[in-house]
Parts: C-alpha cells; structure tokens; sequence
C-alpha cells in the first residue's frame, strides 16, 4: 500500500503537462510590425501546433540594458485555440516602443525553466543570456524576434554631403508613404528635400532629415553638410568641425542582427561591434544632440568660416590637407576614435595646429572599421598607455552619472592661472576665483603624468559622485607648436547662451582668429 501511494504522488502532477505535445511555432508574420492603427501590419499573428482548445499566453519580452538583462513584457494576450494576436501593446494599453522583442507562447502551466547553457559569467544581465526567462518547458522551443518599426529613416553613409549632392536615405513607411524634409539644427528651419538632394544654398552644418507619415509619425536621420568648397582650399580662418559619427553608432540602440540585443557595448558588455548602418533609435536623433545643439545655434549666430565632416573622414585626410585649417573643432561626443586619427591630430597640433574640445571624454577608446560587415569594432578598453586622451586633448575621462542635484559650478582659475587664461573671460564678466555656470554628467581631469606640461585649469568644478570626488577641468594647454582648449563637461555648452556664446567667442578668436 505505502509503494502505491507513492506511485500516485509521483505521477499525478505530471499528467496534465504529458497530454500537451511541447510547443513548436508553425507561422509568424509579419516579422516586422507598424502598429499605428492604419491597418497595413498592425498585428503580429502567430500559430502553434497546440491542440485546439489547450489554453496559451503570448509572453514578449525587451532587453533591458547590460545592468538588467532580459525583462518580460506582460502582454495581456491569451486564449484557446492554436492562433493568438498582438498589437505590440502592453496588458494595460500601453504602446511600445520601436525596437526589438521576442515573442513566444506558453501554456498556462509554463513549465519549468530550463537548465543553463554556456559558461556562466558574474552580472545579472549576464546570467539572464545563460538562463534566459522565455526558455521554459511549456513554451515554445523556438521563440522569434519581432521589429516593431511604425517609421524609419536612415543615410547609408559614414561621410557628409555637399550642396547638390544626393543623401542615400533609406525610409520604411507603410505602403511607403512619408514625406521628408531637411532640418538645419541651428534654425529649426525645414527645407524642400526633392529627390533626396542637399538644396542648393544650404550652409554647412549638421542637418536631420525628417521623414513623417500620415498617422503623425515622426524619425529623424542625421546629416552633415559641407561647405562648397574643396577639403583642401579652405580660405583663411576656417575651422574643421568635425561630428562623431562614432560615437553616434556606439549608443545606438538599434538591433541589426535581429537576435533583441542592441548591437552595442553599451547594452550588452560581450558586444563589441556595432551596426554602421540603419536607423538610429529612439526616434534618428544621435545621443549627444542636445548637448551639441547649442553650439549648431551659436554657429549659425555668427559670420565665421567652418567646414564640417565627419570623424570616419576626419582620420582619411592627409596631413597636408588638415594643416590648411587654422583649428580642428569637435562640438560633439567624441569619445571613440580609430588609431589613425589620433595619430594624424597628434601630428597636426605639434605643428602647430590648435584642437578645441567642447564635450567631455574625448579620445577614450580605441576602434576599427569592419568595412565588408558594415560595422565599428571596439579594440581596446583603455589606450592610455599609447593613445592618451590626456595627452591629446589636455584631460580625460574621470567620472559620470552622477544625480543632477549634485552638479556643480564651474570655479576660475585665480593668480598667475587667471592672468595665462584671461583671454577666456574677456567680456564674461568672471573674475578670478568666481563661480559661473554649471558642469554635470560625463566630466574630464588633468593627469599630472600625461597632460602636456605647459597647460593651465581655465576652470574646475568639484563634484560629489557616486564614488568619492569627481573633477570637471576646463582646460588650455600648448603642445608642440599647437595649442588646445577643452571643456572638461559634458554639458558646457548648455550653461546658457549668456556664458557660452561668449566663452565661444572667446575661444573662436584665439584659436581661428
């Protein structure tokens, strides 16, 4: 009697799972869905090889940052039968966003989770790919990623575009209905974008093309446009602005391979290479715009001479040609670099060539181009031992993502610092030793090791960080015959236009002229 009993306690519970066949998915489309209420692919529709009348749940689940990992997106979907529905809505209603998702099915008894596999590797995010949550014993054995893209826009080029040039521009739209528009960042100002042609007459600057449908959606791509004159005969006075199209794939969180990770370091640590292609999410505007914005208005506030490309077309010029350029400017977040560039601007500033800096953590890690796979591959963690971002641009990376409610001012060099740098100040109205404006976010310091000797702090801002002090260095320094200006702050350039503009000016005037 008591072996019977327990033969019974043994296999009761597993009765009801033995009568279901394991999940296997028989269709799924569209693979990529519009959920924008026009009725061209708002729902995704999935069929599984279920008895009819067995009860099953769609579960979808989203990255969730290389801090988290997978995260389950409660769907509300569920039903009798082999074919279950989804908008791309949460139980509650909720839109998601563009991006990727894995889709699977499960019984309402999902089963157990099923054993790891890999080599097992310390962080959540980490132990969330070794075990993912989606794979389970009552789910289906094969899960898909699913695009949720209402619009899309993109340029398939790492370079920048004359006037009259026409922009490789790519736009998914429903039935291919979206009109476009070109954006100037300074003005706002659209202009007519026909036939995908930079206008005639546009200034050089960055641009976004702004594609729109008819339900109201809005993606941006961005552009950068170059003055009408040739790389090599720039008349006197220019400055080379230059944007860092690096840096912009690095954050993005765009999923080329379609496995739901972004292809970036940023969302998963083991990604080292990222898409050089496609749409930039959220929404086609670049991570560091409205930090760079301001600079884009002051530009366009006065009559100075620029040419504007990108970093990939920065490290292909020659020598010969750079050095026609009174100064080589980066407004943006530079912080991925190639080799060649770096050596090239080494060059160009110890001759006498002047580099201005106007975001924090320039130049802090190394990268490649994967031309035949159309991607950036991260090389090296930390370069200071050979590239030094101290030793090119003065600073280098010490500290971020700290609350904004510990942001701190900036506070000016006093004495003999002040008298070296007084240039800066003219007409700011800041003395030595007064506080002015504010330095949040990312922030640089000077290395007493592998800043150029002949350098001075403009400016400091000390701040509480998550882990002991943080500095934000606003720095001049001369090296070589060269000379070099950096912000130490992310967001310098959002002080307000009060304090800026004139820094700028400032700043333009002794390094451009």
């Amino acid at each position: 009697m008591l072996v019977a009993a327990a033969l019974v306690v043994a296999v009761v519970p597993g009765a009801a799972a033995q009568s279901d066949p394991s999940l296997r998915l028989v269709s799924l489309g569209p693979a990529v869905i519009s959920p924008n209420g026009n009725g061209v692919n708002d729902v995704l529709r999935l069929r599984v090889n279920a008895r009819p009348g067995a009860l099953l749940g769609l579960r979808a689940y989203v990255w969730g940052g290389r801090l988290v990992g997978w995260k389950r997106i409660r769907t509300g979907v569920a039903g009798h039968g082999p074919e279950l529905a989804w908008d791309g809505t949460t139980s509650t209603g909720r839109d998601l966003p563009d991006g990727s998702y894995l889709v699977t099915v499960c019984y309402k008894d999902s089963g157990r989770l099923l054993p790891a596999r890999g080599v097992p590797r310390p962080g959540v995010a980490e132990a969330s790919v070794l075990r993912p949550p989606w794979r389970r014993s009552g789910c289906l054995a094969n899960p898909r990623v699913v695009r949720v893209e209402r619009l899309a826009a993109s340029v398939g080029s790492t370079g920048s575009f004359r006037q009259g040039e026409k922009v490789p521009l790519v736009v998914s739209a429903d039935r291919g209905e979206a009109t476009t528009q070109l954006e100037q960042d300074c003005t706002g100002a659209s202009r007519a974008f026909t036939g995908d042609r930079v206008p005639l007459g546009a200034p050089p600057g960055l641009y976004h093309v702004v594609a729109r449908d008819p339900q109201g959606d809005e993606f941006r791509a961005p552009v950068v446009v170059r003055a009408p004159v040739r790389l090599d005969r720039p008349k006197p006075h220019t400055a080379l602005v230059v944007w860092p199209y690096l840096t912009w794939r690095a954050y993005n969180a765009y999923d080329a391979d379609l496995n739901g990770i972004p292809d970036s370091w940023y969302q998963f640590w083991r990604q080292r290479r990222v898409s050089l292609t496609g749409p930039i999410l959220r929404d086609g505007v670049e991570d560091d715009h409205k930090a760079a914005a301001p600079f884009s208005r002051w530009l366009c506030s006065r009559s100075v001479r620029t040419q504007q490309i990108t970093d990939v077309e920065l490290g292909r010029l020659p020598l010969s040609t750079l050095r026609r350029y009174a100064a080589v400017v980066f407004p943006g977040h530079s912080e991925y670099y190639e080799p060649a560039t770096y050596d090239l601007l080494k060059r160009y500033r110890d001759g006498g060539g002047n580099l201005v800096f106007l975001q924090a953590n320039p130049f802090y890690r190394q990268v490649r181009l994967d031309r035949p796979h159309n991607a950036v591959v991260m090389t090296d963690y930390d370069a200071r031992e050979g590239r030094s971002d101290f030793a090119l641009a003065g600073v280098g990376y010490d500290g971020c993502c700290f609350p904004r409610a510990r942001a701190a001012p900036y506070v000016a060099a006093s004495g003999r610092d002040y008298e070296r740098v007084r240039w800066l100040f003219r007409g700011t109205g800041i003395g030595p030793g007064q506080p002015f404006g504010v330095a949040a976010s990312e922030s640089d310091r000077v290395d007493p090791e592998l800043t150029p000797r002949n350098h001075v702090i403009a400016a400091e801002a000390i701040i509480r960080g998550k882990r002991g002090v943080i500095n934000a260095a606003m720095t001049w320094s001369r090296a070589g015959r060269g000379q070099v200006f950096a912000t130490g702050n992310y967001t310098f350039l959002r002080m307000g236009h009060g304090i800026t503009y004139k820094l700028l000016d400032n700043v333009w005037r002794r390094l451009v002229g």
